[in-house]
């Protein structure tokens, strides 16, 4: 076994497994740079810090993503926020680090490996060693100051330093609904236009002041706009879509002042084997592969052809815009179906207005921006005026008034952001294919592979309108941390159990994991909402899922939900399934008053009891028809005040589900009650380990698939386990 020395970690790597342990156990402590405010939600903030190095250290940081609870001056004024370049001593609680996993979701687990982030924790003693000293930092306070004043002042700070703190949740949303969200993070689009504007400015006035009849020139200028890149990436931070992006940029450059003919799309590979080659984790962001993919658009209609040596400059304009045109739409639209692939939905309005909002960013907004960087740095030192610095940015934000008022649009545009289902969205692809097999091969010769990529889309198809339904149901045990939802599915119409938690940051799992997971699904149709009891990690999602499907019939005993129908035991029919509800008999509060939910077709039986303890399950054992049931949703996570012998005894599972958070406070499941699950021979899964676990229940029998182990066994989905063994929270 190999050990790994991390910052404040000793990773021990496993077969399957990953397990990190505190290097002072209980309360390790580090030293380190804050790089980045990733969020503030309430009295908590997220920073991103890079550990303190010594200059004759080559290596680069290591970084780790730490949440901060910000405390009160004894007046009641909160404590300043800590900056952007400072240094600090923290005493840290490791945490967990693999995140919740579903089909649709967000997965942060990658999104952090890809940015290299590898632990995470929470601060609870902080002391700042240095303030902000380095040139980047000074500039980001006094910039952030100037901008808070200037109506657009949010985006023009994301486009000169790489910095969204100011950004609101309202703009955000905006942002996602026109798809416009590239614009306003630094990566390979914004590099490319500061290098493509310093290259051919600079040779121009090469050419004008120093001709020569050799490579000179273009060389010069190709240095100049690279280390003009260089200067910009040093501005944004040096993030890691930065760092990628100007290695892309590096390697063309090389290539190109090689001397031996080298073609774009070799130019291509090239770049795209040194990033990898310098960088394998850059596969594992989203943005790596918009980027490459973005530039294979632009090759492919590129070089396809020239204007004629002997056209008129009216004739060569005409060519060029209509060039233009072409690159654009291929763009927006191939673009669009990539990251419906890689974020699993679309804008319906991004194509218009990324087609509009991309060139006017490249020639107008970008390059105004860092001019006025560039006027106001210098004002700084030259001429302290307030309101004269505040002018040349109040210039600038006249750039970004069209891109705003889209923005505002957008509010009351339909369709603003849509969720598509997984194989629908697949199916684009292949049609992506064929159309790119037509535009370069559209002779009969290879007829037969176009139609025969164009099936699924054809099997898609059909199944959207119903004429093919799937064989059997399914049930998902979704993975929302400490907290429940089931999703019972048959085709595109599914029942929703529990909801999972939510919090006064706003943060709720039905909006996070159980609307992706459903579009993903492909479920249309929401039937039945059944909140089994009050709890916050039961009902926290109720009001958005009902926002969401206002037409499911909900089922509940919980005060202060809109009109429903109570969990008194009664059987109906539901499609192919028939649904009873066991208890309670009486409405009352508490775990034991939760809905409990048979549910059966003619071979199978899934019992879902909510929270009840064991006064609830004695209630329920007086119900034969409660007996035997295939799957069990442990009652209570698997807490010790329930699953009694004489329960498990009863029911006599073939397999019990733990909906339980990894390293979860409670210490859920309880080893005393897995061990009773283990004497009648139940296989035993957690949520929080195998992340989603969908069962398939069909008449070959049941089929069961875990998200770490089955549906995405990929090595970056493993349960790397960071943090203090005994009580990471």
């Amino acid at each position: 076994m190999d050990d790994i020395v991390l910052p404040f970690c000793v990773v021990a790597a496993g077969s399957g497994r990953v397990f990190i342990a505190s290097g002072t156990y209980d309360t390790p402590n580090c030293a380190g740079k804050i790089i980045s405010l990733v969020s503030s939600n309430g009295d908590w903030i997220n920073i991103e810090v890079a550990e303190a190095r010594t200059p004759s250290d080559w290596k680069p940081a290591r970084r780790w993503r730490l949440g901060w609870e910000r405390q009160q001056l004894p007046s009641g004024d909160n404590l300043p926020l800590p900056q952007i370049g400072e240094y600090w001593q923290f005493d840290v609680r490791p945490r967990a680090f693999p995140s919740v996993l579903n089909q649709g979701g967000f997965n942060q687990q990658r999104h952090l490996l890809a940015r290299h982030i590898t632990a995470k924790g929470y601060v609870f003693a902080a002391t700042k060693l240095t303030p902000a000293n380095d040139g980047r930092a000074l500039l980001l306070h006094g910039l952030t100051t100037t901008l808070q004043h200037v109506d657009n002042g949010d985006i023009l700070l994301a486009l000169t330093m790489g910095e969204r703190q100011l950004i609101s949740a309202q703009r955000w949303q905006q942002l996602r609904q026109t798809g416009t969200g590239h614009l306003v993070a630094i990566s390979g689009l914004h590099l490319s236009v500061v290098a493509l504007w310093l290259y051919v400015c600079c040779r121009w006035l090469l050419l004008r002041c120093w001709p020569t009849p050799g490579r000179r020139n273009l060389l010069l200028a190709q240095v100049l706009a690279l280390g003009g890149a260089g200067v910009y990436a040093w501005l944004a931070g040096f993030g890691i879509p930065v760092q990628r992006a100007l290695l892309m940029l590096l390697a063309l450059v090389l290539v190109n002042m090689s001397m031996r003919s080298v073609s774009a799309w070799e130019r291509w590979l090239w770049a795209l084997t040194c990033v990898l080659l310098l960088d394998p984790l850059a596969a594992l962001s989203g943005g790596f592969w918009l980027s490459f993919l973005a530039l294979a658009l632009i090759l492919l209609e590129w070089h396809r052809s020239e204007p004629q040596h002997n056209a008129s400059w009216r004739q060569k304009l005409w060519h060029w815009c209509r060039q233009f045109w072409r690159i654009q739409w291929r763009l927006c639209l191939g673009l669009t179906l990539v990251q419906a692939l890689l974020f699993g939905g679309v804008s319906l309005h991004s194509f218009w207005i990324n087609l509009l909002l991309v060139p006017w960013f490249s020639v107008v907004v970008i390059p105004l921006s860092l001019l006025a960087l560039l006027v106001w740095s210098l004002l700084q030192w030259w001429w302290p005026t307030a309101a004269l610095k505040l002018f040349i940015w109040q210039l600038a934000d006249g750039s970004l008034w069209p891109a705003a008022q889209l923005w505002q649009l957008s509010d009351q545009l339909p369709g603003s952001w849509s969720l598509l289902p997984w194989s629908l969205t697949l199916s684009l692809m292949f049609v992506l294919v064929v159309w790119v097999i037509w535009y370069w091969r559209p002779r009969r010769l290879f007829l037969w592979l176009p139609c025969l990529l164009l099936l699924p889309a054809l099997l898609q198809a059909a199944q959207w309108h119903g004429w093919l339904m799937a064989k059997g149901w399914q049930l998902h045990v979704l993975d929302v941390g400490q907290g429940l939802a089931v999703v019972v599915q048959q085709g595109p119409r599914a029942l929703l159990f529990d909801t999972g938690a939510s919090f006064p940051s706003g943060f709720s799992y039905a909006e996070r994991v159980i609307l992706p997971f459903l579009a993903a699904a492909g479920v249309r149709q929401l039937d039945y909402l059944v909140i089994s009891h009050g709890d916050n990690d039961h009902a926290g999602g109720a009001a958005v899922m009902l926002a969401a499907f206002p037409n499911s019939q909900l089922l509940t005993d919980v005060a202060g939900l809109p009109a429903s129908q109570g969990c008194r035991p009664r059987q109906w029919r539901w499609q192919t399934l028939n649904l009873t509800l066991l208890a309670p008999e009486i409405a009352e509060p508490g775990n034991n008053g939760s809905c409990v939910l048979l549910i059966s077709d003619a071979q199978h039986r899934v019992l879902l009891p909510g929270d009840i303890e064991l006064v609830g399950e004695v209630a329920l054992l007086r119900q034969p028809i409660a007996f035997n049931a295939d799957i069990l949703l442990a009652p209570h996570h698997g807490s010790k005040t329930s699953s009694s012998p004489d329960f498990i005894r009863g029911v006599r599972p073939s397999w019990v589900v733990f909906p339980a958070g990894l390293s979860n406070r409670w210490q859920f499941p309880r080893m005393e009650v897995r061990a009773r699950y283990q004497l009648v021979n139940a296989t035993q899964l957690v949520s929080g380990e195998q992340g989603q676990i969908s069962f398939t229940l069909d008449a070959r029998g049941i089929t069961v698939a875990s998200y770490r182990q089955q549906i995405a066994p990929y090595w970056y989905n493993r349960l790397f386990g960071f943090g203090n063994a005994v009580n990471p929270e």
